[in-house]
């Protein structure tokens, strides 16, 4: 590679500009820069800067998002170290929130940038960001024969998938500078300001109430429905735990009965032998003597119960089937249940935590985390199981002994 000052000059040979170039191996040349005729010292100092800089930094070859993202979308499709569902999350980021808002805004029109190199910072604060920011959410349509398509919906983006695609932009960014390809890094730098998600973490979660769980569960009829939302909101299990236990994971011998998880769900319902979401997820959890009697006569009454390779389904039914049987069981008891199965869940820790019987190492192991800052912060709902105590207290606060 080389770098020479060349003298543009008009018809009369007068010097008009003054160019700097990059020349590579094969002749190939690039201008890098144009001065006036007037600012030579200017020219030498940046052609010295070029000569300092690595090749594919003096001279970057021209990649284009689309050959960019194809390229990335590859190599994220073969990476198995990360789950196929993993990696069609990751290019779903890329095709429906990331590519489609490339460009910036020239005299208030929207102008697509073809290349990695012209894109700044700048771009992508002042373009990137807001188009994101006011862009739609994505949904699945369902089309005859089974088939479905994603389209755009008329419902506004949320702030957690916002902060997705920014991430996923920035792993983006990140796999272009390690194939040195030329993208301004201080992208990486971007970090949103404090507050923009102030409102998004202090909306109202929707729990049911302890009287809400009970109804729901204690009159149920079915048993099959009964078993399973008795199962959800004891053990507090996540949805595609639930969905995966085997006859094989329940223990009723064991003093006290044991449930274990070991397999799940994945995204589109296939079962995932001895896959968890993380290793401190695998763990057996202590049941009562009532879960183990409901299932213990749910197994013996269940004549076929559906089959995955050796294992015979406790359940076997799909997420979107389990979230409907509670919804349904919340209509028969007047109550309008909201979230599917995933409300069992924080029920479970809420009422856990409230009774203070267990210690933050048996809370963890319970319910498969590996620290309580997710719990502490997004689970925890007062289910005001104490309001006798807690009156009597207030109402002496001040009074004479």
């Amino acid at each position: 590679m080389k770098v020479q000052i060349e003298n543009l000059k008009n018809k009369q040979g007068k010097i008009r500009k003054i160019s700097v170039k990059v020349v590579a191996d094969d002749g190939t040349k690039m201008q890098r820069g144009v001065f006036e005729p007037n600012e030579k010292r200017q020219a030498k100092i940046f052609a010295d800067s070029l000569r300092n800089l690595e090749p594919h930094l003096a001279m970057p070859a021209k990649i284009s998002f689309d050959v960019g993202f194809a390229e990335y979308k590859k190599d994220v499709l073969k990476d198995e170290l990360k789950q196929y569902e993993s990696r069609l999350n990751i290019c779903g980021y890329i095709n429906n929130h990331v590519a489609p808002h490339i460009g910036k805004f020239v005299n208030d029109k929207w102008q697509k940038i073809e290349n990695l190199a012209d894109y700044t910072l700048y771009d992508f604060e002042k373009s990137y960001i807001p188009k994101l920011v006011n862009s739609k959410a994505m949904q699945t349509k369902n089309l005859p024969g089974g088939k479905t398509e994603v389209i755009r919906s008329n419902k506004k983006l949320g702030k957690k998938t916002i902060k997705e695609a920014v991430g996923n932009f920035k792993l983006f960014v990140r796999y272009g500078l390690s194939r040195k390809w030329v993208i301004d890094p201080t992208i990486l730098n971007f970090k949103f300001n404090k507050n923009f998600f102030q409102d998004e973490n202090t909306k109202a979660k929707w729990m049911p109430k302890y009287s809400d769980v009970l109804a729901v569960v204690n009159n149920e009829k079915d048993l099959f429905n009964r078993t399973l939302f008795h199962t959800a909101a004891e053990t507090g299990v996540r949805l595609n735990e639930l969905l995966g236990l085997t006859y094989s994971d329940i223990d009723l011998k064991s003093k006290p009965a044991l449930i274990y998880t070991n397999h799940s769900l994945d995204k589109w319902n296939n079962f995932r032998e001895n896959f968890l979401k993380t290793a401190s997820s695998k763990r057996p959890i202590e049941i009562s003597k009532s879960l183990s009697i409901i299932l213990k006569q749910f197994m013996k009454y269940q004549t076929f119960p559906k089959r995955e390779g050796k294992y015979k389904m406790l359940f076997g039914i799909t997420k979107n089937v389990a979230k409907m049987r509670v919804k349904r069981a919340g209509q028969r008891q007047g109550i309008d249940w909201q979230g599917g199965m995933s409300p069992f869940r924080k029920f479970s820790f809420s009422f856990l935590r409230d009774q203070q019987a267990l210690t933050d190492k048996q809370i963890m192991k319970r319910f498969g985390w590996s620290n309580m800052n997710t719990p502490n912060k997004w689970y925890y709902k007062d289910l005001d199981t104490n309001k006798d105590e807690r009156l009597a207290a207030i109402n002496s606060m001040l009074l004479d002994a």
